[in-house]
């Protein structure tokens, strides 16, 4: 199975599969892929993703984003395209370094919209592709969520989002070129930037399903989400969300 998946002009596309869970074996492969903005895409690259029924696409970037670089899935007659912002027109993330946690945890606050894209994770009909622009930052969100609720250990939680900044390394380098005055921590992912925002988002909710809970998500929901990342063998008789 591969981790890094090199399709078309996607520098950070990864597979949320191979994950030790508490209950014995790991999380799924092929079912969640977390990735940057899916461009240059072949044919072959378009069957990749239909032989493994991995049909449905959540962008969550927003509308000037979506914009100026569109999904190449959104336009392609075998995916279902939803377009679910984390953040709105304006907002964007920290100025400083020391304030990217709480940065994450204040977008995470902001249940709708966060609510809203793992809500349409949970009734895709297969797999699902989620991305932002990087698919470091919201995408990395997003994965620390499902992979949480499932009971991944924070350790694995913060390796999975730390590797992006290896992988737009050279993407990065290209830009500084262009914008030398870019932040010193422009395409950093820390895992200390992660870290403090479940230390905050368990302060407050208790744990990933607690806030997934008190953002409305339902019992059903969350058992689809717990579907579609464990083998069919965990899925029914696996512990109590807690």
């Amino acid at each position: 199975m591969l981790r890094h998946i090199p399709l078309g002009r996607m520098y950070n596309l990864r597979d949320l599969g191979g994950y030790p869970v508490p209950e014995g074996g790991e999380t799924a492969w092929e079912r969640l892929l977390r990735g940057d903005n899916p461009e240059h895409l072949t044919a072959k690259d378009l069957q990749w993703l239909l032989d493994r029924d991995i049909t449905t696409v959540v962008d969550l970037r927003n509308e000037t984003e979506a914009g100026r670089k569109p999904d190449q899935l959104a336009s392609q007659p075998d995916f279902h395209y939803f377009h679910c912002p984390l953040l709105t027109e304006g907002d964007g993330m920290p100025n400083l370094e020391t304030d990217v946690g709480r940065g994450y945890f204040r977008m995470l606050d902001a249940s709708n919209l966060v609510a809203k894209a793992l809500k349409t994770v949970a009734a895709a009909p297969g797999g699902v592709l989620f991305h932002c622009t990087a698919g470091k930052d919201r995408t990395g969100l997003m994965a620390a969520l499902l992979l949480g609720l499932v009971g991944v250990e924070r350790a694995d939680l913060l390796a999975d989002y730390q590797v992006s900044e290896t992988y737009l390394a050279d993407v990065i380098h290209q830009i500084r070129k262009k914008v030398p005055d870019l932040s010193a921590f422009a395409g950093a992912s820390k895992a200390e930037y992660l870290d403090d925002c479940l230390d905050l988002l368990e302060e407050k909710y208790g744990s990933v399903s607690g806030y997934l809970r008190a953002i409305g998500l339902t019992e059903g929901e969350l058992i689809a989400l717990r579907r579609k990342l464990l083998p069919t063998d965990h899925t029914e008789g696996g512990p109590a969300l807690g």
